[in-house]
Order: C-alpha cells, then structure tokens, then sequence
C-alpha cells in the first residue's frame, strides 16, 4: 500500500507539472524586468553597463532554473574590437518539439536619431528596444521554471551586438544572431521567434515581410492566436521589411519570424524612456507567446 500511495503521489506531481492549461503572463513581474534594466544605464557593447546587463539576465535565468550556456564572440567595428555574448536558456532538454524565442539585450550607443543632433553621439536607455524584449523573455521563462509544456522544449536566445549597424546597410546590424546562426548545429527547432520592440504603449503589431514571405503558417499561428485571445493589436497586415535577428535565422534554414512593433516615435533616441512603454503591451505579446508554447495544436 505504501509503494501504491508513493507512485500515485509523484504521477500527481508529473500531471501537476505538465498541466495543460496555459498560465498567465504577469505584465506587471514584466514591467519590472523593463524597469530593472533601464535602471542600470545603457547597456551598448563595450560598455560596464551591459556586463551588468548580462549578470542580471543570467542571475534571473539562474532563479529560474535554466540550463544556460554562454557563446562569446569578437566583432570589428570601426576599428574598434568587441567582445559579444550570447546567452542560451534551456528548458526541458529532452524533449524533442523545441520552440526558440530569442530578443537582443544591447542599446543603441548612439541616439542618431534624436531630433537634437547635440543628442546623437549619446547612449540610449533603450526601455522598448531592447528592454521590452527581454522582459518578456524573462517571464516566460519563470513560468516554464514552475510548469513543463506538454509538447514542447523551449530554448530562450538573449543576442548581443545586434544594435550597431549603418542605416541601409543591413550586414553590420544583428551581428550576435548572425553569429549564433552560423555556428548553429543542433537539428533546428520547429518554430523561432524574435521579439523586438514590442513595449510601445501604442502598440500596433503588423506583420513583416521577411516573416512572412519565409514562414507565412508561423505568422498566421502567432497573429490569429493573438486574434483569438482578443488581442487587436495584433494585424493582419504585412508591412516593412525589418533587418532583425530572425533574418540570420532564416538565412540559415530556421522555420523563423519576428514580432516587432516598428512605428515607434522614439527609436534610437534618448527618449526611449520607461515612461513610453506600457505593462498591458508586454502582456499581449507574452501570453499570446505562452498559448503557442502550452496551447493544444
């Protein structure tokens, strides 16, 4: 009878770990990644501010359990050497079906498109791109810490150096997804997505084009099932062709797209502020990215 209530007892804990309902994003645990993040400064390459960066993320996937690994890689820019690091965060390694989401953790170090031009050499804080991101990222992670999906693994990518391109020249942009994809050797995971700029308080997430004319199901999959949520934000509409880190991905044969809101008045310049993002932005792009990881197909 013992051995009996001892084997019931751990299926209890399994079924509890892997129950099938999806969990609710907290967007104001969100927020909080946002604001931590800010409040350590800029956090453009070479700078102190983005190892601090680093140990931060690092430090929350710690607490949450993950198995994480650290690929470092040295870029040329201007002259000038960089050193990158990109962090992989692991969850349930054994299984199979694998999700990838992926957001870049560096800032701008240039406000080159503030109006004041006095403004353009200054470092940004970076609360929407790339704080938004990340906070996302973080908070799915926390739940994938306290519940197993039934389908799928799910490996999180936070990118360095994908902030420091030229404007029309799109091969010096995304240098640290760049770099993770062309050493990448594992079988590829079924679905990738990136998540760029997605905390605007305006939120408007259209789709774009390079996702679309490479994974038109995936998009079709992420827009309708934040559709079906209730989420209006999300819109059947393909515009912009955006240079981000899913177009290494696709370069490289992933099944990968990206969710970004682009039409953002404040994109690389100073005020790029906490105060311009809302926690209810981050809530629809993160429990709709919750529902595509524990959701039924």
């Amino acid at each position: 009878m013992t051995k009996l209530i001892l084997v019931l007892s751990v299926y209890l804990i399994f079924i509890s770990c892997t129950n099938s309902e999806t969990p609710r994003f907290d967007q104001e645990k969100a927020f909080s990644f946002l604001e931590e993040q800010c409040e350590i400064g800029p956090r453009n390459p070479g700078s102190e501010e983005i190892k601090l960066c680093r140990e931060y993320i690092s430090s929350q996937l710690e607490n949450f359990n993950a198995d994480i690994s650290y690929q470092e890689f040295q870029v040329e820019i201007s002259g000038v050497e960089y050193q990158g690091v990109n962090i992989a965060a692991g969850f349930y390694p054994r299984m199979s079906r694998r999700i990838l989401l992926g957001a870049h953790y560096d800032t701008r170090p240039w406000a080159d498109k503030d109006p004041d031009p006095e403004n353009h050499y200054k470092p940004i804080i970076g609360a929407n791109d790339a704080a938004s991101g990340v906070a996302v990222l973080l908070e799915i992670a926390r739940h994938l810490s306290l519940q197993a999906p039934a389908q799928f693994g799910v490996d999180l990518i936070f990118f360095d150096l994908e902030d420091m391109g030229s404007y029309g020249t799109n091969d010096t942009w995304c240098l640290g997804s760049r770099y993770y994809a062309d050493h990448y050797s594992d079988a590829l995971p079924e679905k990738a997505i990136i998540v760029d700029m997605v905390g605007d308080k305006k939120q408007q997430l259209k789709m774009e084009y390079y996702s679309y004319h490479n994974s038109p199901a995936l998009v079709n999959e992420v827009w309708d099932t934040g559709r079906n949520l209730g989420y209006k934000n999300f819109r059947h509409v393909i515009e912009n062709m955006i240079f981000d880190d899913h177009v290494p991905l696709i370069r490289a044969g992933f099944n990968a797209i990206v969710i970004i809101d682009f039409d953002y008045d404040y994109w690389h310049t100073l005020e790029d502020t906490v105060d311009k993002c809302s926690s209810e932005s981050l809530f629809v792009v993160g429990q709709t990215l919750l529902e595509i990881i524990y959701g039924k197909e």
